[in-house]
């Protein structure tokens, strides 16, 4: 999930950080290509970060933050490669996806959309302002869809 995570997260992510987060589409776990390493990584987006940082071997926590503020938080243990954890807030989403996901796109208010950016396991989409995020979908690299119901900052 971190830093060494980094290498932990892609093959932890498919198995440790494809769990952080709040909603997932299914819950079986992943095993791991090599044991998680403990320790924490920051992934950068722009004027947003995910920050990741492992508690244990298969339970860990994620931040997303926009200029120096942490606007939201969750923990999750390990998921899948076909599972997204997220956090949401009133100025972005982020979280975590496995190695099956192909994209994330943030539904808002007023018929906006926002395509999260993918990097290093982690994405993040910022929120314009005026708008409020209804729902995060998970499109899986087989072109299928989940949508999970965002209702209010999480």
């Amino acid at each position: 999930m971190l830093g060494a995570v980094a290498a932990a997260v892609a093959a932890g992510a498919a198995a440790v950080l494809s769990a952080l987060g709040a909603s997932t589409g299914s819950a079986s776990p992943a095993k791991a290509a090599a044991p998680p390493a403990f320790g924490s990584r920051s992934v950068a987006f722009g004027n947003g970060r995910v920050i990741l940082l492992l508690r244990s071997g298969n339970f860990g926590c994620f931040r997303v933050v926009v200029g120096s503020s942490t606007v939201a938080r969750s923990c999750t243990s390990i998921l899948a490669p076909d599972q997204i954890a997220y956090a949401s807030s009133s100025h972005a989403v982020g979280g975590v996806a496995g190695s099956g996901v192909r994209a994330v796109i943030v539904r808002l208010t007023r018929k906006g959309t926002v395509w999260a950016t993918l990097r290093r396991a982690t994405f993040y989409a910022a929120v314009p302002a005026g708008y409020n995020v209804r729902a995060v979908v998970k499109v899986l690299n087989d072109g299928s869809r989940t949508s999970f119901t965002v209702t209010g900052s999480r």
